[in-house]
């Protein structure tokens, strides 16, 4: 009996041996790949995790003329005077500033032809009483037809080029601080705020200068400038 049990004994060292062997061997092969890649696939998660997002880019800032408001100080001469509401838009301002701008031009050449007419009667175009021709003075008739020919085709020209640039207005990359009333004409680069202030202050007076001039005469039946040159 001692003999079998050394027997038993020696001959299980040896399997117990290869058993746990094989189970450490099994062990260390399911282990080893996950011990081996674990830290890679980490650190690829933290690259990911760690690489940066670029931003969508900024859309480009809208022309002044598609933001400007009555009061805020984009155009000059503004006063924020607007009690009816009609310019409560950016486009409504536009249009009207638009309007505003070329009467107030129009209106200082007539407030400066007016006076000019009579007291040159250049033409010989006066009435009888050495009014200047209008629509309630009457005359106009007298004036040549080749004359009225060069005044339409001359606002048929500055109408089309302020056209072209107000529209152009809309590509951005065209003309993005366009401003009613600008036509891009300024040969003496006298261009600033405080000049187009001053233009729009004098046209404002003419507006209202021209109207007195049409109004008195046809109520007066007297022309306003009654020294003539010629005479």
């Amino acid at each position: 009996r001692g003999r079998s049990g050394s027997f038993r004994s020696i001959f299980a060292s040896p399997v117990v041996s290869m058993a746990l062997s094989f189970a450490s061997s099994t062990l260390a092969f399911n282990v080893a790949p996950s011990a081996v890649f674990a830290p890679s696939r980490l650190a690829a998660v933290r690259m990911q995790e760690a690489a940066p997002v670029d931003a969508p880019p900024a859309p480009p800032p809208l022309p002044k003329i598609k933001t400007m408001m009555v009061g805020d100080g984009t155009l000059a001469g503004d006063m924020g005077f607007d009690p009816l509401q009609l310019a409560d838009s950016p486009d409504k301002l536009a249009f009207y500033r638009e309007a505003e701008v070329k009467h107030a031009r129009l209106a200082m050449l007539a407030a400066f032809g007016w006076p000019v007419s009579e007291i040159t009667n250049f033409g010989g175009l006066l009435n009888g009483d050495g009014r200047a021709p209008s629509l309630l003075n009457g005359g106009l008739g007298n004036v040549n037809g080749v004359y009225w020919g060069a005044v339409v085709a001359l606002a048929v020209y500055w109408e089309k080029f302020g056209l072209d640039q107000q529209f152009g207005s809309k590509d951005v990359s065209k003309s993005p601080d366009y401003l009613p009333g600008m036509l891009g004409f300024d040969p003496l680069g006298a261009d600033s705020q405080g000049m187009r202030a001053a233009e729009i202050t004098n046209g404002r007076v003419a507006m209202v200068a021209i109207t007195v001039f049409a109004l008195e005469e046809a109520l007066t039946r007297a022309p306003i400038f009654p020294i003539n040159l010629l005479h």
